[in-house]
């Protein structure tokens, strides 16, 4: 059978880390992999998978192509009726059953990690191993009914999913490549999914080094890790220092904890070249009570001093976030945390608004804080018992006015 993997980007300069984590996983089977940007127009993106004859199709889906995935499959299913849709990714996680039900063109949903529930998938419509009962993560259809399989176990052991970007030759000129050298997170946001897993799994560091040396050889301009916290495993410093003796023209992004940060590692980072590292550290809101409605524990005043230390040398780019609309923050409240982050004098300044996503727990406590998001992706914010949907839309100008003036760097 023919598989193909596909992905919508945001943008061109990204790629996708999903279907290239399944494809190297299941290196045993022969597939390609596609990717295109919401920008394209939904027609050549059709066009494009058609072209590659697949009999399978499996898309990786977010909140920023959901929408135009369902389309692309939609329109595929009609004219390859035969043709069997596996979706996956966090859009599709948590509510599959009724994603199905409204969608009778999807024929599997692989909710959660993906790797070895996409093998198993595989075994069992290339090979004829097992029985769909035995796919676990997997939703699916049987004589009328949606079923839904038990979770597979998380992968502890990082180790043995392989570097997925060897292989095929591709072309990653201009790209922004993504690595992760662990997966789940420390803290318990609740606006965040990285609170719905337990526990952080960590790649070993030898194999961190080996995958990080292919990024610096292969002169990749810019690697983003995906870890939700990097600085909160056992040698992420180890990585640092690693990074600073092999340094030639990649670029590495990290988000971290800036709270977690100790002298050793702060003298670590001001002690690297320019440019090699950004930094980006999300501080939220600087409002107390916020801060408790989130399940966010956070010391601004630590943190302040840390970041005016990471400032200190000027040799690697600070970005700070900010999240308007979280429960307990009203619009003076949110002016004082802008106030407050800006006098950090961050060469970013990152003003986004609350994402009410489907699985977290903001989503299930919507009510309690009158709450009130969109219906459609990508879920944001309209209103809360504490700021105004008016207050809201002066905010996105704000946000506008950010960009334009303070982001850019250009003024």
């Amino acid at each position: 059978m023919n598989i193909v993997l596909a992905a919508l980007n945001s943008k061109f300069i990204h790629t996708n880390l999903a279907i290239r984590y399944i494809r190297s996983y299941c290196k045993d089977f022969d597939m390609d992999i596609k990717e295109f940007t919401i920008n394209d127009s939904t027609d050549s993106v059709i066009r494009g998978i058609y072209s590659l004859k697949p009999d399978i199709l499996g898309f990786s889906c977010y909140i920023w192509n959901i929408e135009m995935v369902l389309k692309v499959c939609s329109s595929l299913k009609k004219i390859k009726p035969k043709l069997k849709i596996l979706l996956g990714g966090p859009e599709v996680s948590f509510d599959a059953v009724d994603l199905m039900r409204n969608h009778p063109y999807i024929d599997y949903i692989i909710r959660g990690e993906g790797e070895l529930s996409s093998h198993q998938f595989f075994d069992y419509i290339v090979k004829s191993k097992g029985t769909v009962k035995d796919i676990g993560n997997l939703t699916y259809r049987d004589k009328g009914q949606i079923i839904e399989n038990a979770m597979n176990p998380l992968i502890e052991n990082l180790a043995i999913i392989p570097f997925p970007y060897k292989g095929k030759n591709e072309d990653f000129k201009n790209k922004i490549l993504y690595y992760e050298s662990s997966r789940g997170c420390p803290y318990r946001c609740k606006y965040c999914l990285s609170s719905t897993t337990e526990g952080v799994r960590f790649m070993p560091l030898y194999r961190a080094e080996q995958d990080l040396l292919w990024f610096i050889e292969n002169n990749i301009s810019l690697v983003k890790f995906v870890d939700r916290t990097f600085n909160c495993g056992r040698y992420y410093k180890e990585i640092i220092k690693f990074l600073i003796q092999h340094c030639k023209n990649t670029r590495f992004h990290f988000e971290i904890s800036g709270e977690a940060l100790d002298e050793e590692a702060i003298n670590l980072l001001q002690s690297a070249p320019y440019g090699l590292f950004q930094l980006e550290i999300g501080v939220q809101t600087t409002n107390k009570e916020t801060l408790l409605n989130i399940d966010r524990h956070s010391d601004f005043n630590m943190l302040s001093r840390k970041i005016s230390m990471l400032r200190k040398n000027d040799n690697m780019e600070i970005h700070l976030d900010l999240i308007a609309g979280l429960p307990g923050e009203d619009y003076i409240s949110f002016a004082r945390s802008f106030n407050d982050v800006y006098k950090l004098k961050p060469h970013m300044l990152q003003l986004g608004f609350l994402k009410v996503l489907k699985g977290s727990k903001m989503r299930e406590e919507a009510g309690k804080y009158g709450i009130i998001y969109t219906d459609y992706t990508p879920y944001e914010v309209i209103s809360t018992d504490w700021i105004s949907f008016d207050e809201i839309a002066n905010l996105k100008r704000i946000e506008n006015v950010v960009d334009i003036y303070y982001n850019s760097g250009r003024f």
